[in-house]
């Protein structure tokens, strides 16, 4: 396959045109070689045309803490929403601080 590399600008002709296919753990930069194993080759892509040269700093956590704290609001038994919280990543201290907070901000 000839290439003028002068103006390509989807990345997946480039894997192509490159042979990366199957040889990915030799061509790939090792960040971008764990994103391949773990979401495949267009994913891979979409996010390296999306973020390349940005460090991602991931959370720990999925769900934002007053999304949490709106679902646990809703429980009337404790216990449910100790389920809630940990469910979501969060301590079950945490999440009744939260909502006692908001008890207390009504409450004025």
């Amino acid at each position: 396959m000839k290439l003028d590399f002068n103006n390509i600008s989807d990345e997946l002709i480039i894997y192509e045109a490159f042979g990366v296919e199957g040889n990915e753990s030799e061509a790939l930069n090792d960040a971008y070689l764990d994103l391949f194993e773990l979401v495949g080759k267009e994913a891979m892509i979409k996010i390296y045309k999306h973020c390349n040269g940005d460090k991602l700093n991931l959370p720990k956590r999925l769900y934002r803490q007053d999304f949490v704290t709106n679902l646990a609001q809703r429980e009337k038994d404790r216990r449910e929403r100790a389920k809630i919280s940990r469910a979501a990543g969060y301590s079950v201290n945490t999440i009744e601080e939260l909502l006692d907070k908001g008890r207390k901000k009504k409450g004025k």
